[in-house]
């Protein structure tokens, strides 16, 4: 089999998954089988929540590698491909802005502790209720 450098990875981000963001790397077209990471800014290797490789048209390598990130983890990250044996590597990019991130708005957080503490109220007017009523037709 001749070598292959496949091709730039492409990364899409597809949806809201585990409280962060769900970023897709895939690329195709490796011979040999290719190393496939996330990295962030500075280089350092990210964990990958899922990673697949197979043999695809050609009996050329397709990949697919999956990272969920979060509003405090890395929004920085690239993911690189490379083939171990030209020493030769393809890398893109990705930055995911804040906006993008799931957020709890002030208001809703509110009406939670309200309906908390109106709810309690209501169990216990309920209760005293009720104790009044036994008191009653104890007397």
């Amino acid at each position: 089999f001749p070598l292959g450098l496949g091709s730039a990875p492409l990364i899409s981000v597809e949806g809201h998954q585990d409280g962060g963001i769900r970023v897709v790397c895939r690329s195709g077209g490796w011979y040999p089988e290719p190393e496939v990471l996330w990295k962030d800014l500075n280089g350092r290797h990210l964990p990958s929540l899922s990673q697949t490789t197979s043999p695809g048209d050609n009996n050329l390598f397709e990949t697919e590698i999956v990272i969920i990130v979060t509003e405090h983890s890395n929004q920085n990250l690239s993911c690189c491909i490379r083939n171990t044996v030209l020493h030769q590597e393809k890398e893109s990019a990705v930055y995911i802005a804040d906006p993008f991130f799931p957020s709890v708005n002030s208001w809703m957080v509110a009406l939670s502790v309200i309906l908390v503490v109106l709810f309690g109220f209501i169990g216990l007017a309920v209760y005293l209720f009720k104790m009044k009523g036994k008191l009653t037709e104890e007397v």
